[in-house]
């Protein structure tokens, strides 16, 4: 009974206990259920909401994304993921993404983020932060796996602090590629990562480490890294490695940075690496042996980088690879065979570099393989795109290219292929893009062309097509959007006027094909062209009034034979020049950019183009205007004001009279000026004092008088924008070409000359300049370096306000006038000839190493020639002619291999003409009326004294004697031309049958050469 009582009493317990504890439990629940609103959510954490509201509150947040991050709930909260059950928070996601509507956060970070410890993943990337330096207390969310603050605007030096993450996988601190907003960041000593063991992740592309030296060796510690991004990090060598740990490593990106070495044995042992991209380098010599044993290897971008061998047979045994690249290189030899061994190849690039050999056997086994594929049903990857541009390939275009029945984009241009092109091209039936550019083709193109309804561009350009290119080839291209077959000389673009093409093209270039005489019809239907070039076509028609009301971005109809006026014009780009266009001249609207109206028939002022009334707020975004060849007239129109934004302005070969207006000065970015060949007048003009960006200044061949004014000097550039994230100055160079010939300038050259570092032509000839050369003229430091072809003018340098694609000079070199266009930046050379200049040739002139012409003839320069003047070494023209100088030729001017054309008659020159086939080579004229000169070519010998066998006449010390001469001979040469020509024409004027004996004559002869070439 006691026993039954105590049993009864203990299951009593029980049960209280068992209620006590549900009691609880529903207490707990219903707790949870008042936070949530859910009962299977977790508990809410007041600790971590108010860390979130603290972070919130530091941010700048313009657009108020964070707009929810006000209620109770701070699990739904944007961006904000917490824990099902406890809910504390382990995601924090506020990326920016540019296509968002949103604005980027900015300000500051709260250290109140320290307080969610159970943090596992945190993304602040694409927002910016202002240079912000990453917050040192991130290093302390010890249990995060995950940190992305790419392209977050943060600056300054890696806190060492983030290597304490020990729990990381993965860690982005770079940059992405598409973002405007960019981190700026530096690591001075990289040993903090190797604290990271599990991270699989690592991207520091554009974080600055050149600094660190052991950089490899630090990234080879993380043995589970699968994902090395190091672009852009100024990195300068790789060293060796003894033992490779990150063999797992998938993907190695070392693009841009300043890698030279190519000894990359360590490369051997990645075995398991399916992405390698070291392009964008300045790598040498072969490519790395170790890349033999990647057989996982699916990308690899060698381009860019100074790899000098042949293309590797290895290279093409890598049946894994489906993307290679190696564009812009020194590859050379022979295309390989066996090309078509890469079965699984879908993107191959090898364009830019020098390989060489027959085009149509390395491909055909290539495309062979492709068809292999296709009949056997193969569910591989096949090729899409193929560029084998910009080499010295040989052969005819491969007919094999047809079994490609995928590829979609093909470049074979500028290249050396030949022959014509074959029917099977048509077969490409999914190509969309087609670039055969700068080749030798030739014969007609095929009708089966136009079967690639796929095709969108297409691009013939420079190849030796004839025949017609007809409605027929183009009749099923739907999909064309650029078509380019200019510099077919041969080649004719026929359609009927009522043609309506299938295609709606942004872009056509039928530059130098014949499409006249009538101005194409079919043009009318295409709605979106934007760029349009019908130059040198044969067009003799008048423009349709169509044509100037559509909303063209570039129009180029030069060099034909429109006739007709032109509208107010409004396109961006329009170059009209070389036509036969009339008044009235065009109104031209703010819109336009770039305007060529040179060698047409305007006549009268240009005040009616320039000078109409602007409203203050339009701004004319004239760059560049050309109007020279025309008939202008009348002085210069005083309303430049309008126009400032012009950086080039050509006015030359016109008959413009008067003084340079005033209102030229408001043209401070004006960097190319030509008034050449014009009757203006009036000293220096004075407004272009203000225009210091000048580059080119031609004012040749006008009557300008007076000195050449000291401030010509300060014509030596100008900073115009700092780029201060980038490092980056903006800026104009200083004047480069003055030509300044056939004017009435007097009084000395001023010194103020030489403050112009970067002058590359000097032309004072033809004018009345007295006093000495000044010695400074042999500073000038772009004629000091020679010449470099590869080198570019600095119209095309990035780091310059560009004045236009190329500009021009006419320079008297060689004894003739030349125009100079594109060699324009190549040329060096100083023109002083025609002047009073006095005294000697400054010795400093022998340091000009990279002059290329030279004339001071037709002074009264008196002395020796420099000794030393062999070191010209660039020398091509020199004329030292109608001086006065003596002494003997210095030995080293026969070393001077370049020199084509060479003057000094007329001096007081003595000795034998030094040795060598380089002046002996030179006419005899080059070196009369020096009467104490002997030797080859002359036909006076030397004496054993070194002077002439044959006496030589005295001169009673009249050093001018032979000059006086030259003077009468110069003087009879017109009339005994006059009296030869009058003694062979008056008898045949006068005579009948003597006139039709003579022409009975010539055309006797003329059937005779017939015949004997017949």
């Amino acid at each position: 009974m006691c026993a039954l009582k105590s049993t009864s009493l203990m299951d009593l317990n029980m049960r209280g206990l068992v209620v006590s504890l549900l009691c609880f439990l529903f207490s707990v629940a219903t707790k949870f259920n008042c936070c949530t609103g859910h009962s299977l959510k977790a508990l809410c954490n007041e600790e971590e909401r108010e860390a979130l509201l603290s972070f919130k509150t530091g941010v700048h947040d313009p657009s108020n994304r964070l707009s929810s991050w006000v209620s109770e709930e701070y699990c739904n909260w944007e961006g904000v993921l917490c824990h099902n059950t406890t809910g504390h928070v382990l995601r924090l996601n506020l990326r920016w993404d540019v296509y968002q509507r949103a604005s980027s956060l900015g300000g500051n970070i709260s250290s109140s983020l320290l307080h969610l410890k159970h943090l596992r993943y945190m993304d602040l990337s694409c927002n910016n932060f202002g240079s912000l330096n990453i917050p040192k207390f991130f290093g302390f969310l010890s249990n995060l796996r995950y940190l992305n603050l790419s392209s977050a605007g943060f600056g300054g030096v890696i806190p060492h602090q983030l290597g304490n993450l020990s729990k990381l996988h993965y860690l982005d601190i770079g940059n992405c590629q598409y973002y405007i907003h960019r981190n700026s960041l530096n690591v001075e000593d990289l040993e903090w990562i190797s604290g990271l063991p599990f991270l699989e992740y690592l991207d520091m592309t554009t974080v600055n480490l050149s600094k660190t030296s052991n950089w490899l060796q630090v990234m080879n510690k993380l043995h589970s890294l699968s994902v090395l991004r190091l672009s852009n990090c100024e990195l300068l060598a790789i060293d060796s490695l003894r033992h490779v740990n990150f063999s797992n490593l998938l993907i190695l990106d070392l693009s841009w940075n300043h890698l030279i070495s190519s000894s990359f044995d360590w490369f051997a042992d990645l075995s398991s690496l399916t992405t390698l991209n070291p392009a964008d380098n300045t790598i040498h010599g072969q490519i790395p042996y170790g890349l033999r044993n990647m057989s996982s290897l699916i990308f690899l971008d060698l381009s860019y980088n100074k790899f000098a061998s042949s293309l590797p047979d290895w290279l093409f045994h890598m049946t894994t690879l489906e993307h290679l690249y190696a564009i812009s290189n020194m590859f050379q030899g022979k295309l390989p065979n066996n090309i078509g061994n890469l079965s699984s190849i879908t993107y191959l690039d090898l364009s830019d570099n020098a390989l060489e050999g027959d085009i149509l056997r390395s491909l055909g086994n290539l495309c062979a393989f492709q068809l292999s594929k296709i009949s056997h049903r193969s569910q591989g990857k096949s090729l899409e795109f193929l560029n084998l541009g910009g080499n010295k390939l040989s052969g005819s275009f491969p007919d094999t290219l047809g079994e490609c029945k995928i590829l979609e984009y093909l470049n074979l241009g500028e290249n050396r292929l030949s022959g014509h092109l074959p029917n099977e091209l048509g077969q490409l039936n999914s190509l969309s893009s087609l670039y055969i550019h700068r080749n030798s083709f030739s014969g007609k193109i095929p009708i089966s062309l136009g079967r690639i309804s796929t095709l969108s561009r297409l691009n013939i350009r420079e190849n030796f097509f004839k025949g017609i290119l007809s409605e027929k080839h183009l009749a099923n291209l739907t999909s064309l959007k650029e078509l380019d077959a200019s510099s077919n000389l041969q080649l004719t673009v026929q359609a009927s006027s009522n043609w309506t093409p299938p295609f709606q093209l942004t872009g056509l270039d039928l530059g130098s094909c014949l499409l006249g005489p009538q101005f194409p019809a079919w043009l009318q239907t295409q709605k979106n062209l934007y760029d349009l070039n019908m130059s040198y076509a044969g067009i003799s028609d008048v423009i349709p009034a169509w044509f100037w009301t559509r909303t063209y971005q570039t129009i180029d109809l030069s060099h034909n034979q429109i006739i007709g006026s032109i509208p107010s014009l409004h396109f961006p780009r329009i170059h009209l020049g070389s036509n036969n266009f009339t008044d009235p001249q065009p109104q031209i609207s703010s819109d336009v950019v770039e305007l060529d109206l040179s060698d047409n028939l305007f006549r009268g002022s240009l005040s009616p183009m320039l000078c109409r009334q602007r409203t203050n707020k339009e701004v004319n975004l004239l760059n560049s205007l050309d109007v020279s060849g025309n008939l202008l007239s009348g002085e210069l129109p005083n309303c430049w004001m309008y126009w400032r934004e012009l950086t080039v302005l050509k006015l030359g070969n016109n008959n413009l009279t008067g003084h340079i207006p005033s209102s030229m000065a408001s043209l401070i970015w004006l960097g190319s000026l030509h008034l050449r060949n014009n009757h203006l007048s009036g000293n220096f003009p004075l407004p272009l004092k203000n225009c210091s960006s000048l580059m080119v200044l031609d004012l040749s061949e006008n009557e300008l008088t007076g000195s050449i004014p000291e401030w010509i000097g300060n014509f030596i550039g100008k900073i115009t924008e700092t780029f201060l994230e980038v490092g980056r100055i903006l800026y104009t160079a200083s004047l480069m070409v003055l030509v300044l010939h056939s004017n009435k300038f007097n009084g000395s050259i001023p010194v103020e000359l030489c403050h112009l570092n970067s002058l590359q032509i000097l032309d004072l000839g033809n004018n009345n300049l007295s006093g000495t050369i000044p010695r400074c003229f042999g500073n000038y430091s772009r004629m000091i370096k020679p010449s470099n072809s590869t080198s570019p003018f600095p119209f095309h340098d990035p780091y310059y306000i560009t004045f236009g694609s190329t500009d021009e000079a006419t320079l008297v070199m060689k004894g003739v006038e030349y125009e100079y266009h594109k060699s324009l930046g190549l040329l060096a050379g100083i023109d002083l000839s025609s002047n009073n200049l006095s005294g000697g040739i400054p010795e400093e002139f022998t340091s000009l190493h990279g002059l290329i012409f030279l004339n001071l003839s037709h002074n009264h320069l008196q002395g020796k020639i420099p000794v030393k003047i062999g070191d010209m070494k660039s020398l091509e023209s020199l004329d030292l002619s109608m001086n006065r100088l003596s002494g003997v030729i210095p030995q080293g001017m026969a070393t001077i291999a370049f020199l084509s054309h060479l003057n000094l008659s007329y001096n007081n020159l003595s000795g034998q003409i030094p040795s060598g086939t380089q002046l002996r080579g030179f006419s005899p004229f080059s070196f009369i009326g020096n009467p104490e000169l002997c030797g080859a070519p002359l036909t006076d010998d030397c004496g054993e004294d070194g002077k002439p066998k044959a006496p030589i006449p005295d001169n009673d010390g009249k050093d001018d004697s032979g000059w006086i001469d030259m003077k009468w001979f110069y003087l009879g040469m017109p009339w005994g031309f006059a009296v030869g020509v009058w003694a062979i024409f008056a008898p045949l004027a006068l005579k009948r049958a003597w006139r039709h004996a003579y022409f009975q004559f010539l055309d006797e002869m003329k059937y005779k050469l017939l015949g004997w070439c017949l």
